[in-house]
């Protein structure tokens, strides 16, 4: 295993990669929402290169032997605010502490740059990477919650 870092050029590497975390969230998704999420791989391509023009960016590929078998992507905005934007590790993977390695890179990365906050996203039913980023000491520091199905007083649907 080898951590490779690479930079906005080479994103399409990891294509695939975030096509099956994006089927993975937007199963849960449906799951508990109805529907599944509407991003994909033209619009992320978008929102990385977007991101990469307004930010620092961190990216990395974590390789076992010739196979990608995750990736990381951090940034930190002009308000030193330090995100971890995407992360993934293929499932076959997973329990080999390929995911805290490129989480250690990024952590140490954000650090070093001196961020004021470091955040990201996870879905809120995604109890396994919810216990993973507990590891790094991740917490919601958000009350919010969204009623899955909204209905009216007699059941049916607005």
């Amino acid at each position: 295993m080898h951590i490779i870092e690479t930079d906005i050029a080479d994103f399409h590497i990891i294509r695939s990669l975030w096509e099956q975390l994006q089927a993975h969230n937007s199963s849960l998704h449906r799951k508990f929402f109805g529907e599944d999420l509407p991003e994909n791989w033209p619009h992320k391509m978008h929102e990385f290169e977007k991101r990469a023009g307004e930010c620092r960016i961190k990216f990395d590929v974590v390789k076992v032997a010739d196979d990608i078998a995750g990736y990381c992507v951090s940034s930190i905005n002009r308000y030193l605010q330090g995100e971890i934007v995407s992360l993934f590790v293929l499932p076959e993977f997973r329990g080999l502490g390929l995911g805290t390695c490129l989480m250690d890179a990024h952590m140490k990365w954000l650090r070093a740059h001196r961020v004021k906050s470091i955040f990201l996203y996870v879905h809120p039913c995604n109890t396994p990477a919810i216990r993973f980023y507990w590891k790094f000491n991740f917490f919601s520091n958000s009350p919010l919650m969204e009623l899955c199905e909204l209905k009216n007083a007699w059941g049916e649907r607005p």
